[in-house]
């Protein structure tokens, strides 16, 4: 039989920020192997949709296969995400295994603390801003 325990601390995970910007494609060799990471993608900002593309394909080179988008803007973000996912991880024809990954959206930021819950590895919150960032750690720190 197998027991699990939830505590009241719950969001005791591997929970790190950052901000999306230009810079994160000049540095795309230093972005660590992101495989082992839930990537939540927090924005209202509706921007370029080449740089949306851009930032899909360093998220998902990088090996992540969990992607969530929040805000009033996520379902341009996964529109362009999941068109760059069949992109690069489409049906192989040499083992024909579709390796796609699993995304999802979530409009309210203060849902942030149940998405956080239900990620069972490593959590990459990439904002827009730093008001954003500031925003997410408080519900995260309030929940």
């Amino acid at each position: 039989m197998i027991q699990h325990i939830y505590t009241e601390d719950t969001l005791n995970q591997n929970i790190s920020f950052g901000i999306f910007n230009r810079r994160i494609f000049d540095n795309r060799k230093n972005l660590r192997d992101l495989s082992n990471h839930t990537v939540i993608i927090v924005t209202d900002e509706i921007i370029d949709e080449s740089l949306i593309k851009e930032l899909a394909d360093v998220i998902l080179k990088k090996g992540c296969k969990n992607v969530a988008f929040c805000g009033t803007a996520s379902d341009e973000w996964q529109r362009v995400f999941d068109e760059a996912d069949r992109e690069i991880n489409g049906f192989n024809d040499i083992t024909g295994y579709e390796d796609f990954a699993v995304m999802w959206r979530f409009e309210d930021i203060e849902s942030l603390a149940d998405e956080v819950y239900t990620c069972w590895n490593e959590v990459l919150i990439l904002c827009s801003n730093m008001s954003l960032i500031r925003e997410c750690q408080n519900v995260l720190e309030e929940a």
